[in-house]
């Protein structure tokens, strides 16, 4: 079997890395696109718990992973198979790395696709995955320097 190349995204935004991992691990829920990529869909959470990551819908639970890796600051990883059992998991690792100006750079490294059926297809579905996760990621990262950068404010203009 070839080995399939892991992804690697990057972004740089505009905070320190404890605020940059505090956004990213205690506020997930905030941030992440549950509508279009979760399990349950519209009206979920998902959250750091215990260890593990996990995703609830009223009464309803699936977990997505387990946290192999806690250094807060500089890195988050974990074991992740949303939807799917355990022994079907590959791995996900976050590193917050501090530059200039307070800014962070976050790298995501997603790898371990040999558990999968079609290495290559899953490899595909999260290369248009991960895109939309660190996007809004990174919209949130804005909303936290600035909180009004996503306000909108028509005005009316009368004669």
């Amino acid at each position: 079997m070839t080995e399939v190349a892991r992804i690697r995204r990057e972004l740089l935004i505009d905070l320190d890395p404890d605020r940059a991992f505090e956004l990213f691990t205690a506020h997930i829920g905030d941030w992440w696109p549950v509508a279009e990529l979760s399990v349950f869909g519209e009206g979920a959470s998902v959250a750091f718990d215990d260890g593990r990551i996990v995703e609830t819908l009223g009464e309803r639970s699936a977990e997505w992973g387990r946290v192999t890796g806690w250094e807060p600051g500089e890195r988050v990883s974990f074991t992740w198979h949303p939807g799917a059992p355990a022994e079907r998991a590959s791995s996900v690792t976050v590193t917050f790395t501090g530059r200039k100006g307070g800014q962070t750079l976050v790298a995501l490294e997603h790898s371990s696709w040999e558990v999968f059926e079609d290495p290559q297809a899953a490899r595909r579905e999260y290369e248009n995955g991960w895109p939309k996760v660190l996007d809004r990621f990174e919209r949130a990262a804005v909303r936290a320097v600035d909180p009004q950068a996503d306000t909108w404010v028509a005005l009316m203009h009368r004669p």
